[in-house]
């Protein structure tokens, strides 16, 4: 990572010359973007395979056009500096991914949620010398997902010469650390620039204020969670029984009747005992609002995780295209550096390959601001220019993606559509049942979002507050509001918008009941990390200030504060605690330590395959057959593990993968048959017609298929290994 992000800071110091750090905390993330699109790339041309190296021709190649710009622009930031910078920057992001890598090893099993199909989709593109990479569970098709991120890992993974079942968490850590760090960067950046843009910070309180504010939104970005906590303190409820937190509080009367104060704490232990964290991402019935403190803890190397290394490069760049120079307003009049806005346009189309949607709303997003700076011009046709540059960045950053993609959305559907229009299709715009209506309870949507409009809120009414004369209040927009301020105001109104959103319609995809979490859950994701950015910053900015708000004025605003803070902080002592076993247990990062001990025959077998199959060969063409299963259980655990495809994986998700399930049924009809028919014919055919080579009789198969007739592939094959119940036969060619 080291190494990655120095080939890279050339070009990043070049992307942020007036940051405090000229963007050395972003190098990485550059780097990864870079280098990964670069292999990419190439691998997709069929110009160069996916091998050491081509990742380090990559990584030179990405040095030596930053080197090569930095001439062209005689530019001094790689000059300006320092190397205590350097080692201060690094122990910081090092200490960051030590303390999740600690965090992780009391809890390192790759296994359940996502996990099974991230490790696949690695283990596949790991075993691939071009791209786009085969299918795991899908042979002989290629992934038809958002793998970027994916290709990021099997990157690292093999640079480092790692075990996969290590980098798997390790790029956990890595991702807690980058976004850390990167959100403490921008926090820092936000309150360094505030007042004075283009100076360095002149005392030691406002350098104190910048450091507590990237602290702060380091803070709420990568750990907090939303005000749902409030459970803990309440009798709870079960399941997706939700219901109002004030019908549930404790009859203090009764409990001090019985127990005195004593009895009041014991409830409230209890409460805060039994409240389950995974609650406070699926809140709203029927729907997904996850945050990344929640993400880092449940440990799914996923697309929306993948993502957000380059999901605050983009906020940064923004930030920098606002309050540097040349300031985003004077780039808009033709001035600036245009370099900015294709490597924008290039990171929404990294954006769209690692988690689709991300793509076009920092394209909105980059939108929204040009057009909030260019109101009065947006008639000339002269400045339209920077949003076709970056349009056309992303497009060709991501074309080659999306000429192997097939989108498994079918249109943009209306939430709780007029009965009129039931059933019935405008364009792109889907009106369904009239069933499919569903609506968030305002006070749901004020635990999940409502500490972050408080400090909002609050910081304009601060604003507005230190303006004593009744005239001066219209001249606050443009006098008392920074240029940086009012980026960060579009940043709000961009995440209520985000929000808005599923309330009026959705993605439709292939889930009946929850037709919108998809929806809620991208577009709310990116909500939380843009409201917390805004938040960490205007809180810094309100403390700053309370000395002008009167003796009331303060003492009204911190009791107003002081429990949402608490609220949303005390999040991650209840993830941490319950999903690594309160950190009692040290294991390490191997990750399958868990298959070693409870499938000990299915792990000793797939150890065979990756020894003695996959060592043979750099890409893994032979096939296996083992039992499928539905998703988030332990099914399809060879192919995972071992990166061989298989005839048909994790049901459900290639149903939505592939559009439908009439592609998936055949295939899982041909699996039982080939299990449990004693018709030979039949049998041959399907082993002929998916080129298995393997077949495996292990602990899933005999619990799936109760009539398995295992003695037919003695005679289709040969036996080639046996470690208690799990068998392997090689299946003879000429069947």
């Amino acid at each position: 990572m080291f190494l990655i992000g120095a080939a890279a800071f050339p070009v990043s110091s070049m992307l942020f010359r007036s940051w405090h750090d000229r963007g050395y905390f972003f190098s990485k993330a550059v780097g990864l973007a870079l280098v990964g699109w670069i292999v990419y790339i190439l691998g997709t041309a069929r110009l160069v395979s996916f091998s050491v190296p081509s990742i380090i021709s990559a990584t030179g190649a990405v040095f030596g056009i930053g080197v090569l710009f930095q001439v062209l622009k005689a530019s001094k930031s790689l000059k300006e500096l320092r190397w205590k910078t350097v080692f201060i920057e690094e122990l910081f992001f090092f200490a960051a991914l030590l303390f999740w890598s600690w965090v992780k090893a009391h809890e390192p099993s790759i296994r359940g949620l996502e996990k099974f199909m991230d490790y696949g989709f690695m283990n596949s593109i790991l075993h691939s010398s071009v791209f786009p990479p085969a299918d795991m569970w899908y042979p002989p098709y290629p992934i038809n997902y958002y793998y970027f991120g994916h290709l990021v890992t099997a990157i690292l993974t093999r640079i480092s010469g790692l075990d996969l079942a290590y980098t798997f968490n390790l790029m956990l850590a890595t991702l807690f650390a980058l976004c850390f760090t990167m959100s403490y960067s921008i926090g820092y950046q936000l309150s360094a620039i505030s007042r004075q843009p283009s100076k360095s910070l002149k005392s030691e309180s406002r350098r104190l204020s910048a450091v507590l504010s990237g602290l702060l939104t380091a803070f709420l970005v990568t750990l907090a969670g939303n005000m749902q906590t409030i459970y803990a303190f309440t009798k709870g409820y079960s399941g997706d029984n939700v219901q109002p937190f004030w019908e549930l509080w404790w009859n203090l009367g009764e409990l001090w009747a019985v127990g005195g104060i004593g009895g009041v704490w014991g409830k409230i232990g209890e409460g805060m005992n039994t409240y389950w964290y995974a609650n406070a991402t699926r809140f709203i019935p029927f729907s997904i609002h996850e945050f990344p403190g929640y993400s880092f803890v449940v440990s799914d190397v996923h697309g929306h995780v993948l993502s957000i290394p380059f999901v605050l490069l983009a906020v940064a760049l923004l930030v920098e295209m606002w309050g540097g120079k040349p300031s985003f307003a004077e780039a808009s009049a033709g001035k600036g550096d245009w370099g900015a806005y294709v490597f924008y346009g290039f990171l929404c189309g990294v954006l769209l390959m690692t988690n689709a949607l991300d793509g076009p709303i920092y394209a909105g997003l980059f939108m929204l601001l040009f057009a909030f700076t260019n109101w009065s011009r947006l008639y000339k046709w002269s400045i339209w220019r920077i949003p076709l540059v970056v349009g056309i960045a992303a497009l060709f950053s991501s074309l080659p993606f999306l000429m192997h993609f097939s989108s498994f959305v079918n249109g943009v559907a209306l939430n709780c559509p007029p009965a009129s229009l039931a059933q019935s299709r405008v364009g792109p715009l889907l009106f369904e049942t009239v069933d499919k209506c569903q609506r968030s309870p305002f006070w749901m949507l004020w635990l999940l979002w409502g500490f972050f409009w408080f400090c909002q809120t609050a910081f304009i009414v601060s604003r507005i507050w230190g303006v004593r004369k009744l005239g001066d209040i219209r001249g606050v927009w443009s006098k008392k509001i920074t240029q940086t301020e009012k980026a960060l105001f579009v940043f709000f109104c961009f995440s209520v918008f985000l929000i808005i959103v599923p309330e009026c319609m959705y993605f439709k995809d292939i889930y009946p009941d929850h037709f919108r979490s998809n929806t809620m859950f991208k577009l709310g994701y990116q909500a939380f990390i843009l409201f917390s950015i805004v938040s960490g910053y205007a809180l810094v900015r309100i403390l700053g200030s309370l000395g002008g708000w009167g003796r009331w004025g303060k003492r009204i605003f911190l009791v107003m504060l002081l429990p949402q803070v608490l609220l949303v902080s005390m999040y991650p002592v209840f993830s941490v605690r319950s999903y690594f076993g309160q950190l009692k247990t040290y294991e390490g990062i191997w990750g399958l330590g868990w298959l070693a001990r409870q499938y000990p025959d299915n792990y000793a077998a797939i150890q065979w395959l990756n020894q003695t199959v996959n060592s043979q060969q750099s890409t893994v063409n032979g096939i296996i057959v083992e039992a499928d299963g539905d998703s988030y259980t332990d099914y399809n655990q060879f192919s995972v593990f071992t990166g061989m495809p298989t005839v048909v994986g994790w049901a459900v998700h290639e149903w939505l993968w592939r559009g439908g399930y009439d592609a998936v049924s055949p295939r899982r009809d041909a699996v039982r048959l080939i299990y449990e028919s004693d018709d030979m014919v039949k049998t041959r055919q399907y082993l002929k017609e998916y080129n298995v080579q393997y077949v495996v009789v292990g602990t899933q198969e005999r619990e799936k298929f109760t009539s398995l007739l295992k003695w037919k592939f003695a005679e289709l094959g040969t036996e080639v290994f046996r470690s208690g119940d799990t068998v392997i036969y090689h299946i003879d060619k000429n069947i």
